[in-house]
């Protein structure tokens, strides 16, 4: 048997959170409501004006001067994580039996608290986790920048959503929104001292992930036609087209539009059993023995090129926000 290995992404494809959300939510002021518009914003960023560098995911650093004016510690945000963690249906028995075939590797966006957590909820080894590593302990925000920050807080509350059409035209309102955070991450942050401390932190998202392919096949000594990855989201699309290139197998796991445009399999499921049959085929016999079609009453499997991008597109969101909650479905 070949050597392969599986990395996957962790919220989406392992667990039903988007846990930077919901620290936001919990410990700010509408926190959900401004955790969802700076995730539009990094999107914006990213997919339509494509500025040179940016990384997506980076709306988990965009969070933390906001969550500093709360007072977060490392404690309070790893108990928290700890305490709502969710998970796939069939996930548990479905990475235990992965892992009897091949290494289970975790490249993920979130903040280390929350994968600590998860991986010791799975039993999963933290040695093979990438995520984004952050001590609010680090920081102590005084008082005149907590008034700063909290004043931006409550203006960014009363703009408008940022929204695009099919053409990448945004609205004069839209416009508007970003051109508020832009003045504010581009030019008011800066300034403050809070912006050195969270300047440090590197959002393992977008290229961030592709990078850690690399370093984990690297480290491994094996080709990435070797890899299985799976991912959920625009913070995998970089993932995915580096294992496709390199001849691996991608995998869109309820992906929203940027995950199923990118991968080369697209799974629509409400349980993660489906991915044991994937890692079993592509272990023993490569990619190009992994079934397509509908596979249970729940569960489709679909090849890039041989369906109709827009109804899998459709099929694959709709899922995605029952299976994860319309408001967590819903962002990047």
């Amino acid at each position: 048997m070949r050597k392969t290995i599986y990395i996957t992404d962790c919220e989406g494809p392992v667990s039903r959170n988007d846990n930077a959300y919901e620290i936001a939510d919990a410990f700010l002021r509408e926190g959900g409501r401004l955790f969802s518009l700076l995730s539009k914003f990094d999107d914006y960023l990213g997919d339509i004006e494509k500025v040179e560098g940016h990384k997506y995911g980076s709306t988990l650093r965009f969070i933390l001067p906001f969550l500093k004016t709360a007072d977060v510690t490392d404690r309070e945000v790893q108990g928290f994580s700890g305490q709502n963690i969710t998970v796939v249906s069939g996930i548990r028995e479905t990475l235990q039996v992965i892992n009897g075939l091949m290494p289970v590797y975790v490249v993920s966006t979130s903040y280390i608290h929350y994968i600590k957590e998860v991986c010791r909820y799975l039993g999963l080894n933290m040695a093979n986790m990438f995520c984004t590593k952050v001590s609010f302990d680090d920081y102590i925000m005084d008082e005149n920048e907590r008034k700063v920050i909290s004043d931006y807080h409550e203006a960014f509350l009363k703009l408008s959503p940022i929204a695009w059409d099919d053409n990448n035209r945004v609205s004069p309102d839209s416009q508007q929104t970003i051109d508020a955070l832009k003045l504010f991450f581009y030019d008011r942050l800066p300034s403050l001292p809070v912006y050195r401390w969270m300047n440090d932190v590197d959002p393992i998202g977008g290229k961030g992930k592709a990078e850690a392919i690399l370093q984990i096949v690297k480290q491994i000594g094996i080709p990435l036609n070797d890899v299985l990855y799976v991912g959920d989201s625009i913070t995998d699309v970089d993932a995915f087209k580096l294992v496709k290139d390199g001849g691996g197998l991608s995998v869109s796991f309820n992906g929203n539009r940027y995950a199923v445009q990118s991968a080369e399999y697209i799974v629509v499921s409400e349980d993660a059993a489906v991915l044991q049959d994937i890692a079993k085929r592509f272990c023993r016999h490569g990619k190009d023995a992994i079934q397509e079609g509908r596979i249970s009453e729940t569960a489709w499997i679909f090849k890039e090129g041989a369906c109709n991008v827009k109804d899998v597109t459709a099929l694959s969101e709709k899922t995605r926000k029952e299976v994860r909650g319309q408001i967590i479905g819903s962002l990047g």
